[in-house]
């Protein structure tokens, strides 16, 4: 599926919105699909480990994506939207960049593990908090690995989102999921603990690694600096450095945050309920980020005049969606993991539920991605910057005055504070209707007041 031959333009088949609903098909597809994955692992794998052990796990990993977002410059989205994604040298440009970034994300972890240690050996972490666990420095190193071994893939993978050729960019993810959870379903049969879900993630991210360089189409990746080509991804990405740090601290502060403050029998709950929400999280932002993304791109510029329609268009079904999904969290959570859990694990359908809020805020995402899509970078990282510093400053203050359920709620709803400058961006681009933009806003105040006097 390879050769050194510069890529030809791909001229597609089918319309625009042929390939988005193809594309969008093939996500929620996937979605689906991983979502009984991860049922079945659930399942098995609350029945073999302990709830402290997911608690773990998400510190290590919200780490880790801490220190992956503190040093993204874009590499991904620069292919997708770069007019010189054809050209080999600038995907072997974007490849060899991407090689280097994920060694120096590594070289972060390991020194943030230290500091870890030494905070604990000091005696500045509470012994109730999951911090306090000895394995956690070498959790965080041992997760780290995946980094240099995902650093390998092949940006053709970019260069088919840019196509919005998704099925095997979803059909890679579902095989490298299936293959983790197998490895790790095994190794916690046989007595691995904690370390089976470590072994399965870096055999998933080795396996996904391989296979990225034989099922995408594109040139062959090789080591290559060219200055112009990286120019420009740095220059597109400089300012998506600060946005993915305050990204992370909006999107995954909760964990490190709540981690440090709650005791490691409920921090643990509540991460198992986080990857629920996140997981419907995550679909949002694979439609918005690898469909809508490139379509915008493609609108803005080919046919400037038609992207108010189709940003209307695409609003409605994301609104539509948002609220189903609101209405099963609040009304099915908690039934429905008391039955998927045993006894240990009663508390995550309660913590999912007030969670609710977080994705009724998430169609405002699309105005942010359309004005990156735009080129607007800057303004996509003010948003972000918003966001993270009013967690910060929010949710601790809120977790020691007023408690845990308020907290988790206001962490639910803390997109509320961005809205006015992600309507900024939006009139840049469109005239924005306010009561297409009202009503998510009055939907997640209600249901927020009705979690704080009802749950």
């Amino acid at each position: 599926m390879t050769s050194d031959q510069p890529t030809a333009s791909v001229s597609p088949v089918h319309s625009l919105r042929r390939r988005i609903l193809t594309s969008g098909g093939a996500i929620m597809s996937g979605f689906g699909v991983s979502q009984v994955l991860r049922l079945i692992s659930n399942l098995i794998l609350t029945r073999l480990l302990m709830p402290e052990v997911f608690g773990l796990m998400a510190v290590a990993l919200s780490i880790n994506i801490w220190a992956v977002m503190l040093t993204d410059i874009g590499i991904g989205s620069s292919v997708i939207r770069s007019p010189n994604s054809e050209k080999a040298a600038f995907i072997r440009t974007a490849w060899t960049t991407q090689i280097l970034r994920n060694l120096l994300v590594w070289a972060i972890i390991i020194f943030a593990a230290i500091g870890v240690y030494f905070l604990t050996l000091g005696g500045y972490v509470n012994d109730e908090s999951i911090f306090a666990d000895p394995v956690l420095p070498w959790l965080m190193v041992a997760m780290g690995v995946q980094l240099p071994i995902s650093g390998l893939g092949s940006t053709n993978r970019s260069l088919a989102e840019r196509r919005l050729q998704m099925n095997r960019v979803v059909g890679l993810e579902l095989a490298q999921q299936l293959f983790s959870m197998v490895v790790t379903i095994a190794l916690a049969v046989a007595g691995f603990g904690i370390w089976a879900l470590v072994i399965g993630t870096l055999s998933g991210a080795l396996f996904a690694t391989i296979l990225s360089h034989f099922i995408f189409a594109g040139p062959r990746m090789a080591w290559m600096l060219d200055r112009e080509h990286f120019k420009e991804i740095f220059n597109f990405g400089k300012w998506l450095i600060i946005a993915s740090f305050f990204g992370f601290i909006l999107n995954r502060g909760d964990q490190l945050i709540f981690g440090w403050m709650m005791n490691a029998q409920s921090f643990s709950l509540y991460a198992i309920a986080a990857i629920w929400v996140m997981a419907a999280v995550t679909v949002f932002q694979s439609v918005i980020g690898r469909v809508f993304f490139p379509a915008f791109s493609e609108v803005l510029r080919e046919d400037p005049d038609g992207f108010e329609t189709l940003y209307k268009k695409i609003r409605l079904l994301l609104d539509a969606a948002a609220v189903a999904m609101a209405i099963g969290a609040y009304f099915l959570a908690e039934p429905i993991f008391a039955i998927i859990y045993p006894d240990a694990f009663s508390g995550v359908g309660y913590y999912v539920k007030l969670l609710a809020p977080t994705l009724l805020f998430l169609p405002y995402r699309l105005i942010s991605t359309a004005a990156l899509a735009a080129g607007n970078s800057k303004g996509f990282t003010a948003v972000t910057v918003i966001g993270g510093i009013a967690m910060v400053i929010t949710l601790p203050l809120t977790m020691t005055y007023i408690g845990e359920k308020a907290a988790i709620i206001l962490y639910a709803s803390i997109a509320l504070v961005t809205l006015p400058s992600v309507w900024s961006l939006g009139k840049k681009l469109m005239k924005l209707d306010p009561m297409i933009e009202g009503r998510m806003i009055l939907s997640a105040l209600l249901l927020a007041v009705v979690l704080m006097l009802t749950t």
